[in-house]
């Protein structure tokens, strides 16, 4: 099991740090599963205090034990009581408290007012941006395990043409999916960090489902099996001639690498095999380009006047009023990181950053084709990290 080693916990506390000092902040508390783990090395629940200078602080609610077992940091506490925490930060050497940070993106309402009751008299202020953006920069060490997702991704590829038939439904494809992920070492979740955003392992859809928007921030969705979960794998049955899209993530002790691929029984329709080159032309466009500066905003507006030139624009990234505003997102450990490559981004590219470029096209009542791919961006150009090949995969009837 993975044990994050403390010098790379170290640099990204430092890190944090040194944003802390730019905003004025005496001190963080990370609570957010993710960043836990992020940061303290370990997601057993409860309080990680971050000083602005010196070392953290890991209050543990539960499960104590596991978090010392996890976490390679030195000062980690049973937590009885929120309202022991600060008389542990004062016993850490922090006096008074000022401004601190939390993170406000998504903590719940009654823990903000707990803990804004707890520390009356400290300022509190929004940290989550500048944790996002942290978390958007991977280092070696992440890499590494981005390129193990890869491989596990490659080799449940290269089986799913077996088990195309026709007559078999999303339901069944998809437990066989799943099947072969989780005998690869797959987690079983899949984490998002926008509000009321959740997916399983992913989507697989046959055919028209391909073409069903749900709630969540993607092109694609899915009917699933009912209203309580409006996505992913429904009962449609596979035909011939018709696409399979496979929009699913590898994850390798919790980083993850997005990738979509087309397939079919017997050969698309020309005018969908033409739009699956379009989106292969669209990422290699893309590809060129991404280097660390490259302005998000303008590499979207690549893939937008691509689609236009190739008479595609109603179906890029959705049709009609569903069209999501982005053809590219961060990942990491959550799917929906920074960057957003999309309208009215903020960022350029960095050295370090890991995205998914995703270029698809919908057809209402006929499904999607396209390919999504991730990439690690860096000044020797893009590492694509799911070796996958970006052919449409035409399986003989």
């Amino acid at each position: 099991m993975q044990i994050t080693p403390l010098v790379e916990l170290k640099v990204r506390v430092e890190r944090l740090q040194a944003k802390m000092l730019e905003k004025g902040l005496d001190g963080v508390i990370i609570m957010e599963n993710t960043d836990l783990f992020y940061f303290a090395g370990s997601m057993q629940q409860g309080f990680f205090f971050i000083p602005s200078t010196g070392e953290p602080l890991f209050l543990v609610r539960r499960n104590y034990e596991r978090a010392r077992s996890e976490s390679s940091w030195e000062n980690i506490f049973p937590l009885e009581s929120l309202r022991d925490i600060p008389k542990f930060i004062a016993d850490h050497g922090i006096a008074a408290l000022r401004k601190m940070g939390l993170e406000l993106d998504v903590l719940p309402v009654k823990i903000y007012q707990s803990i804004g009751k707890i520390f009356s008299r400290v300022d509190i202020i929004d940290i989550s941006r500048a944790i996002r953006e942290i978390r958007m920069i991977k280092s070696p060490y992440e890499l590494e395990y981005f390129r193990q997702a890869g491989k596990k991704a490659l080799a449940v590829y290269r089986q799913i043409p077996s088990l195309l038939q026709e007559g078999k439904s999303e339901l069944l494809f998809s437990a066989e999916l799943e099947n072969l992920y989780r005998r690869a070492g797959h987690q079983g979740v899949l984490r998002m960090r926008a509000f009321n955003a959740e997916m399983y392992f992913g989507h697989v859809y046959f055919g028209e489902s391909g073409a069903l928007h749900t709630f969540v921030d993607s092109c694609t969705g899915g009917r699933g099996l009912t209203t309580a979960c409006p996505q992913g794998a429904g009962r449609k049955t596979l035909k011939s001639h018709e696409p399979v899209g496979v929009d699913y993530a590898s994850i390798y002790e919790g980083y993850i690498v997005d990738h979509t691929r087309t397939f079919s029984l017997g050969a698309l329709p020309g005018d969908l095999e033409r739009a699956y080159e379009v989106a292969v032309e669209i990422q290699e466009a893309i590809i060129k380009q991404a280097f660390p500066g490259a302005s998000c905003v303008d590499l979207y507006q690549l893939a937008l006047d691509l689609a236009e030139k190739r008479g595609l624009a109603f179906n890029f990234m959705g049709c009609g009023p569903e069209h999501v505003k982005f053809v590219g997102h961060g990942i990491g450990l959550e799917i929906d990181e920074l960057p957003i490559i999309g309208k009215g981004s903020p960022y350029n590219l960095l050295e370090g950053m890991v995205v998914a470029l995703e270029p698809k096209f919908i057809f209402p009542g006929r499904g999607m084709v396209g390919l999504e791919n991730a990439w690690y961006i860096s000044h020797n150009g893009p590492e694509k990290l799911s070796p996958i090949p970006d052919k449409l995969v035409s399986v003989p009837l």
